[in-house]
């Protein structure tokens, strides 16, 4: 009788495990030793018909590893970007030999940073939606993610609008 209860803590230990795996992983994305976390994107603002999109990259492999493009039918054109500061302007610049993720390392692609710039939108994006964009990584190859709209906390002030008029 022991032991049938003991089977039956353990399946109901591995359900919940795989329940909160399940919801935990539902914006996170695997391949090989790369994970892609969150990945996400601002509403449009009006007529704008550009955006930026953010994730996070992390590398648990011993190599490098580097995200070479980005594709979406959401936008005409889609660029990896930087923000620099240029004496006291915030530029934006692309990002033209790809971003490298280091070994047991991590990369944060996030507001007045690193982004992916999504240029010429087909239509607005609108908060609570999701679109698909593909990671084109040098040693991963191709990885398709949902990107949710979404509004971060203090993302205006945070150079939002800066994106709009790229």
């Amino acid at each position: 009788m022991r032991n049938v209860h003991r089977l039956a803590a353990a399946m109901c230990a591995a359900a919940a495990a795989i329940i909160c795996l399940g919801s935990a992983s539902a914006n996170e994305y695997e391949a090989g030793p790369i994970k892609i976390d969150r990945p996400w994107a601002r509403p449009t603002i009006g007529s704008s018909k550009n955006s930026a999109a953010y994730m996070t990259l992390s590398n648990s492999g011993a190599s490098a590893d580097k995200l070479l493009a980005v594709k979406s039918d959401a936008a005409e054109h889609v660029a990896l970007h930087e923000s620099r500061m240029d004496g006291e302007i915030m530029r934006m610049v692309p990002v033209k030999d790809g971003i490298e993720v280091p070994p047991h390392g991590t990369v944060e692609l996030k507001p007045l940073g690193l982004h992916v710039m999504l240029m010429g939108l087909r239509k607005p994006l609108k908060e609570g939606e999701e679109f698909p964009m593909t990671l084109v990584f040098a040693e991963q190859g191709e990885v398709e993610v949902e990107v949710k709209v979404e509004k971060k906390p203090g993302a205006k002030k945070s150079g939002g609008d800066m994106h709009q008029h790229h």
